[in-house]
């Protein structure tokens, strides 16, 4: 990847501004902040602009998934050849699905088999155009199937990944379910900070902080 990537999101870049290859974002709030919406988003628009994209989906599974991007006819089927797909809660209902393309199936509570499959999607998706995009959603829910020091262990080695192939993350965190010291260490993992309240959007980045209002509507998060 040789250029700096922008979200396509209206009114967010403005905010942001162009991302670097290999840079990691971290997005909190309180729940209902609109963060799932944001990260589901954010990998929508990267694969209508050709960009190829895992999302790490642990805390809805891959039918979920679906479902959730055609309440705002993002319809992500479509892109199938492009989408990579890491479902953590399936398994949690008993079922054992099977990997299939470029859907793999791991465990909240397994997660050296989850950085494994990480590794092999990160290489995929560099080897096939150089560039991508990832989404973890959430932090918070591996948080609670797993003690908070292995999860910023997890965190870290993620980071880590998507850096060594210079792709670009985000991770969604819910804000309180660790407690202060993990917060600090997590915000630390990353070299952006978006954080949602439910009406203000800001961004911190190397450069200063942004701040613009938001609301979710029928296309998607509108700010501004």
């Amino acid at each position: 990847m040789s250029e700096n990537y922008t979200t396509g999101i209206a009114g967010l870049d403005d905010i942001l501004g162009e991302l670097e290859p290999g840079s990691v974002m971290l997005v909190t709030g309180p729940p209902k902040a609109g963060k799932s919406v944001l990260a589901t988003e954010f990998i929508y628009r990267g694969l209508q602009a050709g960009t190829p994209c895992l999302f790490i989906a642990a805390e809805y599974g891959f039918r979920d998934l679906q479902r959730n991007t055609m309440a705002f006819n993002w319809f992500i089927q479509t892109f199938s050849d492009k989408l990579h797909v890491i479902d953590l809660p399936t398994v949690l209902g008993g079922s054992k699905p099977q990997d299939s393309g470029n859907i793999r199936y791991s465990a909240l509570q397994n997660t050296t088999d989850l950085m494994v499959k990480v590794g092999i999607a990160t290489r995929s998706l560099y080897q096939e155009s150089g560039i991508f995009l990832s989404a973890f959603d959430s932090a918070s829910i591996l948080l609670a199937f797993n003690p908070p020091r292995l999860v910023l262990r997890v965190l870290k080695a993620y980071n880590n990944r998507v850096r060594e192939a210079n792709g670009i993350a985000l991770v969604a965190y819910t804000e309180g379910v660790a407690d202060p010291e993990i917060e600090e260490g997590i915000s630390e993992l990353f070299d952006v900070h978006i954080r949602m309240d439910g009406s203000m959007i800001s961004a911190s980045t190397p450069t200063g902080t942004r701040e613009a209002p938001y609301r979710i509507g029928e296309q998607g998060l509108l700010v501004g």
